[in-house]
């Protein structure tokens, strides 16, 4: 399993629009994709409705974790995806 921990950047946190942006790119890996924040439960990362359960504001650290074959390159894509803002900086 890889895990990194990335800070939500982007003004308006992880909100519906970015959620939907974060799942069409995990959708592009085959590792299992999961996603929490400190301390708190994990959700997977390719549905919408899971992550938009995890009520993460700017400012908010995620912990951004894969299991599989392409587990190394979804974590860093994922995780550059949050740094970034989600396109939306």
């Amino acid at each position: 399993m890889t895990s990194r921990e990335v800070t939500v950047r982007n003004e308006l946190g992880m909100h519906l629009r970015s959620a939907g942006t974060f799942v069409r790119t995990a959708g592009r890996f085959a590792s299992q994709i999961r996603v929490g924040t400190r301390g708190g439960p994990p959700v997977d990362g390719k549905s919408i409705l899971g992550l938009a359960t995890l009520g993460a504001p700017c400012g908010t650290v995620l912990v951004v974790s894969a299991e599989g074959t392409d587990e190394v390159e979804a974590v860093q894509t994922l995780v550059r995806l949050v740094d970034e803002g989600f396109g939306e900086l």
